[in-house]
């Protein structure tokens, strides 16, 4: 479901936005087929092109339909569920590092290491994975540091993969020979983030300056004109976000995702306003 989400011109991937949208702001997680397809205007998809991927959907339990008179209903079922949930919980990771990152660190590290028997190495590159998504970097092949102490997160990890030996786990502070700046890249590749984010910057910095002119017009609110900007906003931050480590300023002071998450926050609110008004007819 993790590749579905990332494909950014995928018409699954923009249903599942639609559906994650319509339930954060209404707690409703069903939608009529005459709503949904009205939606997908905005997005440029035709009727015949949603009607396709609504039936892709059911049969890869994305969405489930019912029909209730002479309506059809299509609501989330589980794997759409879970596909939203791993997208979420994605962002909500990002932030809650990014959080970390502007307030005063205690200057200790986080070390876990991880050796990976015959029964967990078909899940290793899973397991890595997902180390690195919650803000690990890679200091040798099985050891990872992070400057959060994050020990839920860690466990959460643990007990999915259900791995309770060949683990150890540190919490303290860890000298380093050399420049901080020179080590803390080398582990967590912060200037192959610089470009990508810097691009983001550039591109969505013109269109939040173009939007602001035009957000609250009757057209452009009507017309369901923000959904598509959430949606690449949205997606092409998270692309960049997901393999941060939002360091501590201290550790890593000069960082081009201060202004891309800033950048994020001013243009979703005044894209939330728009979304929230088109959305309303349909709930």
């Amino acid at each position: 479901m993790k590749v579905i989400l990332r494909k950014n011109d995928s018409a699954t991937s923009l249903l599942l936005f639609v559906y994650n949208s319509y339930f954060n702001f209404y707690q409703k997680d069903t939608i009529k087929l005459s709503s949904l397809l009205e939606i997908m205007k905005a997005f440029g998809k035709s009727e015949s092109a949603t009607r396709m991927s609504l039936s892709r959907t059911v049969k890869s339990g994305i969405l489930i339909n019912e029909t209730f008179g002479s309506e059809v209903y299509y609501s989330l079922d589980s794997t759409g569920k879970e596909a939203i949930n791993i997208w979420n919980e994605g962002m909500q990771q990002f932030w809650d590092r990014y959080a970390s990152r502007n307030e005063p660190w205690d200057k200790k590290w986080y070390l876990v290491n991880l050796e990976f028997g015959e029964e967990h190495k078909e899940n290793r590159s899973i397991i890595l994975e997902k180390l690195q998504q919650i803000g690990f970097g890679s200091l040798s092949t099985n050891t990872w540091i992070s400057p959060y102490y994050r020990p839920n997160d860690f466990q959460k990890i643990l007990t999915e993969f259900n791995m309770n030996t060949g683990v150890v786990e540190m919490h303290g502070e860890m000298k380093i020979y050399g420049d901080m700046v020179v080590f803390v890249d080398k582990v967590f590749h912060m200037k192959d983030l610089e470009k990508p984010y810097k691009n983001f910057i550039k591109v969505f910095s013109k269109k939040l300056e173009e939007t602001k002119k035009l957000y609250r017009e009757e057209w452009f609110v009507e017309g369901g004109h923000s959904l598509p900007l959430l949606h690449a906003l949205g997606w092409e931050f998270l692309s960049i976000a997901t393999d941060d480590a939002a360091l501590p300023k201290t550790v890593y002071p000069a960082w081009a995702g201060d202004e891309a998450a800033q950048l994020m926050i001013e243009f979703r609110k005044i894209l939330l306003e728009a979304s929230i008004k088109y959305l309303e007819k349909f709930a």
